[in-house]
């Protein structure tokens, strides 16, 4: 099992690749916590890429160090991350509609009047009171609309669940504007990651377990995609109509052994 081109670096997602949660437990998926010990060891550079935007990178890389992760939280991208950034840099007002969670961590920014509509996983946050206050805001004057990441679903507790995509889709319908995605499978988002590792996207392979957020739009930004049996992934996965992953693996264990081989 060997990729096409040997890659420099590796981007990863988080869950459905590293661990599963049960229960609202984190579980390391079973050889995982190896394989990444293994990749550290072997030196090739690589950051954890997840559209998780229900915690800080900081309570990300606490959350994975008590399973056999230890990460430093600069070596995590994510929306959270990403759109922070970008707000401080624009000196932006947002609307949010996000999880509870998260909000603390915007806590800096002036929120009347807002200029930008920011949407993310809120969860039990979604519901016809929240969905029409921003749906007011995005029809009224001419404010962005940025979507933290834009999956269908994810699984949790071994059961799929709906994703933040059909929420945006939603708003995106009834308000005619279009949202920015701030995460996979934006292209920006992957060249950010590879900006981080410091190597050019056609360097650096993405392994991930959702067939289009972390692979097609991982071959989109012009990185190679291991796509693997692990979390949400289904049967049909591997015959998806335009997404051709570079290599399909059982799990990270796997991935990593071909990565490291190639």
């Amino acid at each position: 099992m060997v990729l096409l081109i040997k890659p420099k670096g590796v981007l990863c997602d988080i869950s459905g690749v590293l661990k599963d949660s049960a229960d609202e437990q984190d579980q390391a998926i079973e050889g995982s916590v190896e394989a990444f010990k293994k990749l550290q060891e072997s030196g090739i550079p690589f950051v954890l890429c997840t559209n998780e935007s229900s915690y800080s990178t900081a309570e990300m890389a606490a959350k994975l160090e008590t399973i056999g992760f230890p990460i430093s939280p600069d070596r995590i991208i994510s929306p959270i991350s990403a759109i922070i950034q970008m707000v401080k840099d624009g000196n932006h007002r947002p609307h949010l509609l996000i999880n509870q969670r998260v909000v603390k961590e915007f806590a800096e920014f002036a929120q009347e009047n807002p200029d930008i509509v920011i949407v993310g996983d809120a969860e039990d946050g979604f519901n016809y009171n929240s969905m029409n206050e921003a749906f007011k805001l995005l029809v009224k004057g001419d404010r962005k609309f940025y979507s933290l990441g834009k999956s269908k679903f994810y699984k949790d507790s071994g059961e799929l669940k709906l994703d933040v995509g059909c929420w945006v889709t939603g708003l995106e319908y009834s308000s005619q504007r279009k949202a920015e995605v701030i995460g996979k499978p934006s292209e920006m988002f992957f060249k950010q990651a590879a900006k981080m590792i410091g190597l050019p996207p056609s360097e650096i392979v993405m392994i991930g377990d959702d067939v289009e957020s972390d692979i097609g739009g991982a071959l989109s930004a012009g990185l190679q995609g291991v796509l693997v049996r692990t979390g949400k992934f289904r049967a049909q996965d591997e015959h998806h109509p335009t997404v051709k992953p570079t290599l399909i693996a059982d799990n990270f264990q796997q991935a990593v052994e071909a990565i490291i081989a190639s």
